[in-house]
């Protein structure tokens, strides 16, 4: 009596756990596939698409009415570039060409053409007229690709080279968001270009790049994890002093020939730090930091941090300048600058372009736009 007391005990607890698992797990997956059902899109997926050569561009001739919110507008021009009007091949009479290359910060994510800081340099310059190359999630590599593609065949008296500490990072990889990007190499001293033509992108990669944070609540996707390989696998098997050693070497191969390209066009480049919320108060750019302003200072190219102007404000003015959580029903919109945040930019860069004498003399119409050499570069 007692063994069939023991057995009827023990199956009626096996019943239990299984009931109650198959509860936890049914739970457990009707709560992921109502997460699922919720995910908020990526804004970019709304105005790019594929390119060959540098993954996704935006569409030509495009114009978003409602882009960030009401009347917060996005309008693309024929040349896929953020901008009203096309541009012509040949400078303005009478105007100073800049261009501004770079990611999201520049593009100006969650603010119409008008208040990206790129088109705030005109308010403060009127004789100004600012080309818009910046584009959401691209890195250091995309930008200047990009660039060397589109941006060189069109005059310009100023270039600034935009980009924020992850835009390095992103070097590494040949995708991102599950989108196939371009990479670059140094190889008998000479910059290569990797990974093009770019890999056309598959929905179920888009799916499974888009939806990995919330499929890890799964205890099964999770038990699969475990089983796999370890993140942080070095790149080709490198460790991450040769990592950090062999993308500042294709930073500087990239540095060299922007210097070449401006050169070109009788432009002044100017290097850029941007700074995300982050920045402030955190110490994980001062790698890039120190880099940048020795890699500067050994190519004689002008660099402008602005990470350095927005630690001098007072902590009660940093979150105005920055997209709040929530603000936007996009992926990764918060800590994108606000229009405020914008205009901060754009008055921290003007003022220190007329710190720099080959730009304020083209800022400023001292000199003559071919007549004036760049002694930056």
């Amino acid at each position: 009596m007692i063994r069939k007391a023991l057995l009827v005990g023990a199956v009626s607890l096996v019943a239990v756990i299984v009931f109650f698992s198959l509860l936890e797990g049914l739970a457990s997956t009707a709560l992921v596939v109502r997460e699922l059902l919720s995910t908020k899109p990526i804004a970019e997926r709304s105005h790019t698409t594929y390119d060959a050569d540098l993954g996704w561009i935006n569409l030509p001739d495009l114009f978003i009415p409602d882009m960030y919110g009401p009347g917060r507008y996005l309008r693309t021009n024929a040349q896929r570039l953020r901008g009203n009007a096309a541009v012509p091949a040949r400078n303005t009479e009478g105007k100073v060409r800049l261009i501004c290359s770079g990611d999201s910060f520049t593009f100006g994510y969650g603010v119409d053409n008008d208040h990206t800081w790129c088109q705030r340099l005109v308010a403060l310059n009127p004789r100004l007229e600012t080309i818009n190359m910046g584009q959401g999630g691209y890195g250091v590599d995309q930008a200047y690709l990009w660039y060397k593609r589109d941006g060189v065949v069109l005059d310009h008296d100023l270039h600034l080279f935009t980009f924020v500490t992850t835009d390095f990072e992103r070097m590494l990889s040949d995708r991102f968001l599950g989108y196939g990007k371009p990479t670059l190499d140094v190889r008998h001293g000479a910059l290569v270009v990797q990974n093009v033509p770019v890999p056309p992108p598959s929905w179920y990669r888009l799916w499974l790049n888009r939806n990995t944070p919330i499929l890890q609540h799964l205890s099964s996707v999770k038990l699969l994890q475990g089983l796999g390989p370890t993140n942080g696998t070095p790149v080709d098997g490198r460790s991450r002093g040769e990592v950090s050693e062999w993308i500042q070497q294709v930073v500087d191969a990239v540095f060299a020939d922007l210097q070449r390209l401006n050169g070109s066009k009788h432009s002044a480049l100017v290097l850029v730090l941007l700074p995300t919320r982050q920045d402030y108060v955190g110490s994980a750019s001062e790698f890039w930091r120190d880099f940048l302003r020795t890699e500067a200072a050994d190519r004689h190219v002008a660099f402008i941090d602005v990470i350095e102007e927005l630690r001098k404000l007072p902590p009660q003015e940093i979150e105005p300048l920055f997209i709040a959580d929530g603000a936007l029903d996009y992926v990764g919109a918060a800590g994108h600058y606000s229009e405020a945040g914008n205009a901060y930019v754009a008055d921290v860069l003007y003022r220190r372009l007329l710190a720099i004498p080959e730009a304020a003399v083209k800022l400023t119409g001292a000199g003559s736009r071919n007549g004036t050499a760049n002694a930056l570069q």
